[in-house]
């Protein structure tokens, strides 16, 4: 499968099923803020509160063909292989479809996630061994968090000013490579001597 992040804010997300894998896949969806509607007779409890507090909407019904159009994702978490299959039958083939128990019938996976200070990390083994992605996950994030954030905002704003520069596409190469040396991580003072001399370089080194 191809990766790529996609921008789910404000998005259409339909998930058939209210159990406790169908509350985890809505809680990591939930970070990113999309609109989700689940499809459920009965809901996890700990899904009671979201729909409540106008987080995500809930009919209290079984699943239906028109209850996935217009969606981006649709995720089918029921423990019903019919439902599933009626799921995935149901929906347009241009449609992000993940079925949880069936990885090859599914055109997205839930990958092994970390986010953390605008840095998110995704692994997956593409059903193979979704421990060994988790493994590997925590393993990216030891060393997500050692990162001060102060040096990624500093980052931020090196690209901003070499975007906004003067600068031949070799010097913006080597500017932002120059960053990334392990002494801006450590020494804020050497941060800041640095965006000083790329500020008043700004019209070109």
């Amino acid at each position: 499968m191809f990766p790529m992040m996609v921008n789910i804010r404000d998005k259409k997300v339909v998930v058939i099923g209210g159990g406790k894998i169908a509350a985890k896949r809505i809680e990591t969806l939930l970070r990113f803020q999309p609109n989700i509607t689940v499809i459920s007779p009965m809901l996890e409890e700990r899904l009671h509160a979201l729909v409540e507090n106008g987080v995500i909407e809930h009919k209290a019904k079984s699943f239906q063909t028109c209850d996935v159009q217009g969606a981006l994702l649709v995720i089918a978490a029921t423990n019903n292989t019919a439902v599933n299959q009626l799921v995935k039958e149901s929906c347009h083939t241009n449609q992000l479809l993940n079925i949880i128990d069936d990885p090859a019938n599914s055109s997205f996976h839930f990958p092994a996630m970390y986010e953390k200070n605008e840095i998110t990390i995704a692994v997956t083994t593409s059903g193979i061994s979704p421990m060994l992605a988790k493994n590997l996950r925590d393993d990216f994030a030891a060393i997500i968090e050692g990162i001060d954030p102060e040096y990624l905002l500093f980052l931020k704003e090196v690209r901003q000013l070499v975007k906004a520069g003067q600068f031949t596409k070799e010097q913006k190469r080597f500017l932002l490579a120059e960053c990334l040396e392990d002494y801006y991580q450590i020494d804020a003072h050497m941060r800041t001597m640095f965006l000083e001399k790329l500020d008043a370089a700004k019209n070109g080194i």
